[in-house]
């Protein structure tokens, strides 16, 4: 976590246009590229999952995988991005109206600032050694929606007793709007077209509810709401695993394998 300024890798401008010069691989297969490229691919990546992140004036950090945020260069082969309040603000505005507005803006949206994203492009099914790198991400997690989570599991958690209908009742006025009934609601949250261009042509082949992350024990509560999409990806035969969260409907994690 940051804890000063002096940590904050602020990108260039020069760098952020990598985003309108790079493509994305069109071909799932296509396993050769710099860091560059991959650095390119994962900003890109995070403006298909929350796409309110375009054109917004935000401070970007970059650490090398889950470690701490550093001023040095690093390795693009699993990295963790944060967006934050930026640093520079229009003229005439001050900090505090401009930092508020964007706050309350991106909370709407179930993104919490600062806000942490993570990608992995190291091939590990199975296990490679020397190491492989792909062009898209094999893994990919986001904060979004956690403030709610907690919420949720504050308030059910003590009650393991409760079944999985009152558990999603006592969500649900916690704010939860993608329950066990809104399957086709929570599919088309999924662009599919867009993820497309990263690992090819995409067809869904199920999507299930979880109150408690398919786990539920006597005199225990878990509760880890969610829906899990497991995807298609005819291109090369991988599979998607990918996990939405049930509160704003936003991507949290997104892995492949064979």
């Amino acid at each position: 976590m940051l804890t000063s300024g002096s940590q904050n890798l602020v990108l260039s401008a020069a760098l952020l246009s990598l985003l309108s010069l790079l493509q994305p691989p069109t071909a799932a297969g296509q396993a050769i590229c710099g860091s560059v490229d991959r650095f390119a691919v994962a900003l890109q990546f995070a403006e298909v999952i929350f796409p309110e992140l375009k054109g917004k004036e935000l401070s970007v950090s970059l650490s090398h995988g889950n470690g701490g945020f550093v001023e040095s260069a690093s390795q693009i082969d699993d990295l963790q991005l944060r967006f934050d309040k930026p640093t520079w603000h229009p003229p005439g505005e001050t900090n505090e109206k401009s930092d508020a507005i964007l706050t309350e803006a991106m909370e709407k949206t179930g993104i919490g600032l600062p806000f942490y994203v993570y990608f992995s492009f190291i091939e590990m099914n199975p296990p490679i050694m020397p190491r492989r790198l792909a062009c898209y991400p094999l893994k990919f997690t986001s904060d979004a929606g956690h403030e709610q989570m907690r919420k949720a599991q504050e308030a059910i958690e003590p009650h393991p007793e409760w079944s999985d209908a009152q558990e999603v009742e006592e969500a649900r006025k916690l704010g939860l709007r993608y329950g066990p009934g809104s399957k086709d609601a929570v599919l088309r949250l999924i662009p599919l077209k867009e993820l497309s261009q990263f690992y090819g042509p995409l067809t869904v082949k199920s999507a299930q509810f979880f109150m408690n992350g398919g786990q539920k024990c006597a005199g225990c509560s878990f509760v880890l709401p969610l829906w899990e999409v497991k995807v298609l990806a005819a291109h090369d035969a991988r599979w998607l695993s990918i996990t939405v969260e049930p509160f704003f409907g936003r991507i949290t994690n997104l892995s492949s394998g064979e």
